[in-house]
């Protein structure tokens, strides 16, 4: 194996300082016992009595996901300091988790739901007594989630990576800066050869397992969103990820991928999540 040219450094570097952004990396807690008001993927939902629970298109309850608690996770703008973010998908056996095919841009099978205060009373026996589903009480081919775990948050930088949708035109402005010489017909694979290829793979962006908010996504093939202007923020990404105490699948999308929300950055300020599209991917 050689090592990466100057130019391909170069132009990483350069890469680097103009997309360097803070994400919120979700850390999977397997020591920690997670609470139903609290930061966790699985189990029961928090949800408070009297507010009518997601259902998808055929009328049927959704199975949760994800939920943040946003003022434990310290999150800030353009986030929601306070109260529950949760992520929930159809359980229907005809769709693979929500989505006819890979993508769901219509919010048939997923909803975001924002909670702007969290009623601390709420317990797991309240939630249940509604019937709700959870990870262990659906056909494990309906949900990524296989156990219910605790989320830590931790603030990090991160940098594009090579397959989110808008690297190949920054990487192509950064080198007509550099050569002077402007590409309009070329990947940026095809610029650079096999080491400064695998140079660019393993620094931008690209180390899982990922569980994210904000940020880029990491895709296990290309971009997966059909307009990159219209959802040009990720809100949510959740990467398959096995126990590190028994080795057994925590998290598994088809074959080891990932599965991203998207929203608008101005609907995010709102917190409108109307117009979400939820995708997934695997290798």
């Amino acid at each position: 194996m050689g090592t990466a040219s100057d130019r391909a450094r170069r132009i990483a570097e350069e890469i680097g300082q103009r997309t360097a952004c803070e994400h919120y990396r979700l850390v999977l807690n397997e020591e920690r016992e997670p609470l139903i008001t609290g930061s966790k993927i699985g189990g029961v939902p928090y949800w408070p009595t009297g507010k009518d629970y997601p259902v998808d298109s055929n009328g049927d309850k959704m199975l949760m996901l994800m939920q943040i608690n946003c003022e434990e996770a310290c999150l800030k703008a353009p986030l929601p300091d306070h109260g529950m973010l949760q992520w929930f998908i159809s359980v229907n056996p005809e769709l693979m988790y929500g989505c006819r095919g890979n993508y769901d841009d219509q919010g048939n099978g997923f909803r975001i739901i924002y909670h702007e205060a969290i009623d601390m009373n709420v317990t797991a026996s309240d939630v249940r007594a509604m019937e709700v589903p959870s990870h262990d009480s659906v056909e494990e081919r309906l949900t990524p989630v296989k156990r219910e775990v605790a989320i830590d948050t931790v603030v990090e930088q991160s940098v594009m990576g090579v397959n989110d949708g808008h690297f190949n035109r920054i990487f192509f402005d950064i080198v007509k800066e550099i050569t002077g010489v402007e590409h309009t017909d070329k990947m940026w694979y095809e610029y650079l050869d096999n080491d400064d290829c695998l140079y660019f793979e393993q620094n931008m962006g690209m180390k899982r397992p990922r569980h994210q908010m904000l940020g880029y996504p990491v895709f296990s093939q290309e971009d997966a969103r059909r307009d990159i202007k219209l959802h040009d923020t990720l809100l949510f990404q959740l990467d398959s990820q096995f126990s590190s105490i028994d080795r057994g699948e925590v998290v598994m999308w088809g074959d080891m991928g990932s599965g991203y929300v998207f929203v608008n950055r101005d609907d995010l300020a709102t917190l409108d999540f109307s117009l979400a599209y939820y995708c997934w991917d695997c290798g």
